[in-house]
Formats: structure tokens, C-alpha cells, sequence
């Protein structure tokens, strides 16, 4: 009875493990920034949309002199953790990670839900070359932000009428 037991455990283990959802946000955002670290670029069009896929180009055209043996040492220690997302709408979800060792200027990632040629629905990372230029502020770290100064006019010179 014990080996059935274990067996149908295993089983249901097994279950479990395969029906894990690898299209969540959570899950394209963790394998978007492993690819990325691996330097495969790719794999990171494959999980991203248009808009990035330019902004990969670039980062691919300076990693393609980076011996392999290096981007093998970089993939075995990064780490992800996501500490949060947070759904703006039906079909864009913002998710905060935190990565060991750093390797973007940004914490954040905006995935979109696009339909694909099959007709499945798909989370895509979404970075702009605008979103990084223009200071959105959904990218910038805190520790980043620029600090607000009040700019008082300076003194006018006026006409005393004596």
C-alpha cells in the first residue's frame, strides 16, 4: 500500500510540476531577464514585443566581442526575485524584480498581452528606447530619480514712480 502511495504522490508531484503556468507574467518576466543575462537575444525577442526588440539589437551588436566563457560565468550566478506586479489593465501588467547582480538601470518591466499567429494569447515584455531616454518614470529606481529643485525667478528690476 506504501508503494502506491509514494507512486500516486509522485504522480500528482508530477502534475503539478507540468502544469505550471510558463506564460504568467511572473514566468515570461523571469525568462526574459535569464535570456538576457545569457546573452541570448533570441530568446528575449521571442518574449518581447516589437518595441524592444530594437533596444535588443543594440545590446546584442555589444555583446557579440564577449568571450562565452564569460556569459557562462554571468548565467550562474544572476538570481531573480519578483517582489511585485501590479495589473494597470486587462492587458498590461507591470512587474518590480530585483536581480542579483544588477544588470539593468531598472526595476521594473511592462509586459503586454498580444495574440499570436496561432491565436493564443501571449505576455510580452515591453521596453521602448523612449521609456529608457525619456525618464518614464515607471523605470527609474528611487535611488535614480533626479531631485526636484523650486526655481525662484530671480528679482525683477521695477520702475519706482517718485
Amino acid at each position: 500500500m506504501k508503494k502506491y502511495t509514494s507512486l500516486l504522490l509522485l504522480l500528482v508531484a508530477t502534475l503539478i510540476w507540468s502544469c505550471k503556468n510558463t506564460n504568467s507574467p511572473q514566468a515570461v518576466t523571469e525568462k526574459f531577464l535569464n535570456s538576457f543575462v545569457q546573452m541570448d537575444y533570441e530568446t528575449a525577442k521571442s518574449l518581447s514585443t516589437k518595441n524592444t526588440w530594437e533596444l535588443l539589437d543594440i545590446w546584442a551588436s555589444f555583446a557579440k566581442d564577449i568571450p562565452e566563457s564569460v556569459k557562462k560565468q554571468k548565467a550562474e550566478s544572476f538570481k531573480v526575485k519578483i517582489t511585485d506586479n501590479k495589473r494597470e489593465s486587462d492587458s498590461t501588467v507591470i512587474i518590480t524584480y530585483t536581480t542579483e547582480p544588477k544588470i539593468l538601470p531598472f526595476n521594473k518591466l511592462r509586459l503586454l498581452r498580444q495574440t499570436d499567429i496561432e491565436g493564443r494569447e501571449r505576455w510580452k515584455v515591453d521596453i521602448s528606447t523612449l521609456d529608457l531616454i525619456g525618464g518614464e518614470e515607471l523605470y527609474i529606481e528611487e535611488e535614480q530619480k533626479a531631485i526636484e529643485v523650486e526655481r525662484v525667478p530671480a528679482d525683477t528690476i521695477r520702475d519706482k514712480e517718485d
